[in-house]
């Protein structure tokens, strides 16, 4: 069985091309991946690894340098295309085809005029769903609205369409195809795997926060997408004499907060990585990520690897890493009221919170203790045996 398997990105797809060459299924990863990267080389996958990343490294620069998004998204959009097109060499001989959504449709349908599989990744949910909550909140908050880009969209419709299978890493995400009216046998779901995390299994009473600070801890980007605005609304609600917001993460632009006032408490951080950002996650009362939309959120799997109960909404991918009042609450989107409620209720009855902070410790031990191998090769193995519908 030969799998060639491309994407613009690290992420989770360093870990799915890892565990391809292990099987011995992996004839090619075509990367993305800058290589200048400090993270960008691996070496455990020899001479698999195919880069194409010119374009990307462009596309990156142009964020840094803060170009216009419509300059960006162009970008990114033609990147994509780039490695698309490295894909081409490897087409003759693939059994299966597995790419990052919008960075294989021509080299796909080579494949499948060969007789190979092949499957689109999709790491967020169904690209009309995305455009439809993204214009909602641009309208909700009173913000110009551009639409995505037309030719982008047009090709991950035409991928969803044209695949043998959708990969998903959520039940979120699935439904958000199957609500567009995909074919629900067309649709394989692998969750992310939850990553080793240093000291996630050290008693509570070390490995916890040591002061009488109620601390609220946010990871992510601070943008519309990520919802921060809704959480800093319920920070605001909450009666605490001892309360912290921590917002570590990096400042988008539109990023939500535009005419919002900060309330007392909230600390944003700016960039975290290491040794800092694990402090910050061990500094914490819990985690909240009160995102709009996200495939399946790896901050997620990192806050239960520090044993912190989670409150995060049904758009984050939660259900697949904890159970709804065991390990956190997952409430709807664009609701700080519930939010608040939550947080209230970790400070009001600390039976319940000092369960859930237990339970959640005990589920990152569990999940840690199960193989890191994802279940992608098996999957894929399962998937060239019994190709099913075409």
């Amino acid at each position: 069985m030969n799998v060639v398997y491309c994407a613009p990105v690290r992420s989770t797809h360093y870990g799915y091309a890892l565990e391809m060459f292990q099987a011995g299924i992996l004839q090619a990863f075509v990367s993305g991946v800058s290589r200048f990267a400090p993270n960008g080389a691996l070496p455990e996958i020899g001479d698999k690894l195919f880069r194409a990343d010119l374009l990307q490294n462009v596309y990156l620069a142009s964020l840094r340098s803060s170009m216009p998004k419509a300059i960006s998204d162009e970008l990114a959009h033609v990147s994509k295309i780039f490695i698309d097109r490295a894909c081409r060499r490897f087409t003759s001989k693939t059994d299966l085809f597995l790419y990052y959504n919008g960075c294989g449709l021509e080299s796909a349908r080579r494949v499948r005029q060969g007789g190979g599989i092949t499957m689109v990744e999709a790491v967020n949910s169904h690209v009309l769903f995305q455009e439809k909550i993204m214009r909602e909140e641009h309208q909700h908050l009173g913000l110009q609205w551009r639409p995505f880009h037309h030719r982008e969209t047009r090709r991950r419709l035409l991928e969803y369409q044209e695949a043998d299978r959708i990969l998903v890493p959520s039940e979120f995400v699935r439904k958000s195809f199957v609500n567009q009216g995909i074919n629900e046998a067309k649709i394989i779901k692998v969750p992310y795997p939850i990553r080793s995390v240093v000291g996630a299994t050290e008693p509570l009473q070390r490995h916890g926060k040591t002061d009488d600070v109620f601390r609220i801890l946010f990871v992510g980007s601070i943008s519309l997408r990520k919802g921060v605005r809704y959480l800093i609304e319920a920070f605001g609600k909450l009666r605490h004499p001892r309360k912290e917001l921590w917002i570590v993460g990096p400042m988008l632009n539109p990023s939500g907060l535009e005419g919002l006032s900060i309330p007392d408490g909230v600390s944003f951080r700016g960039v975290l990585k290491r040794q800092e950002l694990q402090t910050a996650y061990q500094s914490a009362s819990l985690f909240c990520l009160p995102s709009l939309e996200e495939g399946l959120a790896l901050v997620l799997g990192e806050a239960l690897g520090n044993g912190l109960p989670i409150v995060t909404t049904d758009h984050s991918g939660a259900e697949d890493l904890m159970t709804h009042d065991m390990e956190g609450v997952i409430t709807g989107i664009r609701d700080p009221e519930a939010l608040c409620s939550a947080f209230e209720r970790a400070i009001q009855d600390p039976e319940w919170f000092g369960l859930i902070r237990e339970n959640a410790r005990l589920r990152s031990l569990k999940l840690q203790a199960a193989p890191q191998a994802s279940g992608i090769v098996e999957k894929l193995s399962t998937l060239i045996q019994n190709p099913g519908i075409r």
